[in-house]
């Protein structure tokens, strides 16, 4: 082979080993994962996240609302309600700083600084994308008029977005056994303020005849405890034994269920039966709860229903339900729903037939 020709080949040899050394020591190693980028940017691309990161994104900051909406009925993504996860504020982290345009537009972007989560405040707007009648909806998702079913509380008034279905307090135990003979005679001291026929003298006292068992339990309870403040009460209850809260109960919830004053069950009184919407779901449409640890509120004293709202209102009694109903209230709202369900009774020619319900 002409030497012209070998020293050509070698060359081009040559040439090559040197292009491949080139390829090998010159090119960045993040070439082959992110292209043509250079310097700092490829730190922020691999640490950059997408917009829409999913519902397991939420689990490490908040895994009360994860574990309660992962075992719940509402299984949609997070960001269906509280928007992109890309754009919620990391807490504790400061922006980025830096006159790259790349960390600017970063920082603009996911708005980097401390923060909470975006909450929706108009929830009935939120939950009637699902909720609201439309033809052909699927039957696992309730068809709900919101007017009649909670009036003009919001939805988490009621039920907790992350597991839709209202939890009631468990049935005491003491309400699934009881002697009324015995009740009578623990009761004996009630007599005073709730009458011994559970019909009490005073407007400012509850009646207490045939109130569900389980709620009745359940006060005496939290009375005897101390979880719920009455000076009065703290102290009757305190007297009581476990078994004799049962007893009690037992006898109250066995009396017929009417007032001095009782004429007929009434669809309508002088208050406003449309302002009651939002509490049919637990006390039922005429005042007689479905639910036993749910009172009764048909033929109550007005005078007691009206400052029973108002100390929840205020915050001077507390129930993580009726808390939030309350507070939702106006003092008129709260007088015409006291005097509506003070006009529903249990007494006269054509009583409801739910005025018989068991207790």
């Amino acid at each position: 082979m002409p030497k012209h020709i070998v020293r050509l080949v070698l060359l081009f040899a040559t040439l090559g080993v040197l292009a491949l050394a080139a390829k090998i020591y010159f090119v960045p190693r993040s070439f082959w994962t992110y292209g043509h980028f250079r310097a700092s940017s490829v730190t922020e691309i691999a640490s950059d996240v997408p917009v829409y990161q999913g519902s397991r994104s939420c689990e490490t900051c908040h895994r009360p609302e994860f574990s309660a909406w992962s075992a719940g009925t509402h299984r949609i993504s997070c960001e269906d309600c509280h928007g992109a996860a890309g754009t919620h504020p990391q807490v504790g982290k400061p922006p980025l700083i830096g006159s790259d345009t790349h960390a600017r537009l970063m920082d603009a972007r996911y708005g980097l600084v401390t923060g909470k989560m975006r909450v929706p405040a108009d929830t009935v707007r939120l939950c009637t994308q699902c909720h609201a009648p439309i033809a052909g909806r699927p039957a696992t998702q309730p068809q709900i008029v919101v007017r009649q079913h909670a009036g003009t509380q919001q939805c988490i008034a009621c039920h907790s977005p992350h597991a839709p279905k209202i939890a009631f307090p468990p049935i005491p135990k003491q309400a699934l056994v009881g002697s009324v003979p015995a009740g009578k005679v623990a009761a004996a001291p009630c007599a005073g303020c709730h009458g011994a026929d559970g019909k009490s003298p005073s407007p400012e006292f509850p009646n207490l005849a045939g109130q569900r068992r389980a709620y009745l339990v359940g006060a005496l309870e939290a009375y005897r405890s101390g979880a719920r403040k009455a000076p009065m009460m703290n102290a009757m209850a305190a007297s009581l034994s476990a078994k004799d809260v049962g007893n009690v109960a037992a006898y109250f919830s066995s009396l017929a269920r009417q007032t001095p004053s009782a004429v007929r069950l009434v669809a309508s009184t002088s208050g406003d039966k449309a302002s009651a919407a939002a509490c049919t779901t637990c006390h039922g449409e005429h005042g007689i709860s479905g639910n036993r640890v749910v009172p009764n509120l048909a033929g109550q004293n007005e005078t007691y229903l009206t400052a029973a709202l108002e100390a929840y209102r205020t915050g001077t009694r507390q129930d993580a339900l009726m808390s939030r109903i309350a507070h939702g209230l106006s003092a008129a709202d709260i007088k015409q729903l006291a005097a509506y369900y003070a006009g529903l009774t249990c007494v006269g020619a054509k009583p409801s037939p739910a005025c018989k319900a068991a207790p």
